[in-house]
């Protein structure tokens, strides 16, 4: 008798068939993302193209969408590199907020949208900058940015460390942080 854990067999025309390379799909060294796994499992179910043909074209059309809200609502925070952010870094005249995201990560397209009603309400009493993941790899790599989104919360006070959080955060719990810790 077959293995349970064996994969259903498939007619021998779909069994010469194995498929997009898999890191074609996901950089190995890139951070992880909370829909990321899903998707990783749902493409490796199998190698063959009726398995999993039908999960990869949901995904790729997922990111695809991923990248275009990001792209509409990356509109009052700006989008730094390594070198501009530790300019931004210098001035500690107002709390500083650090979004660390990637165009292909769910959650972070949603944290974009609650970062943008935090800056709509704070205004200039607060700073928001974000860092492309995938772009910066360098930077999130010296930072150990492992999952996505990250947010670091730098404060006026020289003294106090930054705080760091990992996933999806509402408005209001960023609103909370801004006020009480930093």
């Amino acid at each position: 008798p077959p293995h349970r854990d064996a994969p259903p067999r498939l007619p021998p025309a779909l069994r010469l068939y194995r498929g997009p390379p898999r890191h074609a799909m996901f950089a190995v060294s890139a951070p992880r993302c909370a829909a990321a796994p899903a998707a990783r499992a749902a493409s490796t179910l199998g190698s063959k193209r009726a398995i999993a043909a039908a999960p990869l074209r949901v995904h790729r059309a997922r990111r695809a969408s991923a990248v275009t809200l990001t792209a509409r609502a990356a509109g009052t925070i700006q989008k730094v590199t390594k070198d501009e952010l530790e300019k931004v870094m210098q001035d500690r005249s107002t709390p500083l907020v650090i979004d660390f995201f990637a165009t292909w990560c769910g959650p972070c397209v949603l944290l974009a949208s609650e970062l943008e009603k935090v800056k709509a309400e704070l205004g200039d009493s607060v700073r928001i900058v974000k860092v492309d993941t995938d772009e910066e790899a360098a930077l999130s790599t010296q930072l150990q940015i492992q999952g996505l989104p990250t947010l670091v919360f730098v404060g006026t006070d020289t003294e106090k460390p930054a705080l760091r959080t990992e996933g999806m955060l509402p408005a209001e719990m960023v609103k909370s942080i801004i006020a009480n810790e930093l």
